[in-house]
């Protein structure tokens, strides 16, 4: 099992999260509204990161996109994209 980063585009902006799966291919079944990203965006620091794995971290099976639209609500940084 390894953490993937995901991102949901909404419209006005994208919330992440990281899903523990087999791989990225096993999100892609399950969530085809989430975008597995191989590398995070250069503007995303390492302070980012750790937020939003503190948030916002789910199993395939235990977690949906609501988790990630909820946890975007509590990330106490601020990431523009």
């Amino acid at each position: 099992m390894k953490e993937h980063l995901v991102a949901f585009e909404y419209g006005t902006g994208t919330a992440w999260g990281y899903v523990v799966a087999q791989s990225a291919e096993a999100i892609e079944d399950a969530f085809p509204e989430l975008d597995v990203v191989e590398q995070p965006p250069e503007w995303m620091t390492t302070e980012d990161l750790g937020a939003v794995r503190a948030h916002c971290t789910f199993t395939l099976t235990e977690g949906s996109l609501d988790t990630i639209l909820e946890a975007k609500k509590t990330l106490n940084v601020s990431m523009v994209s």
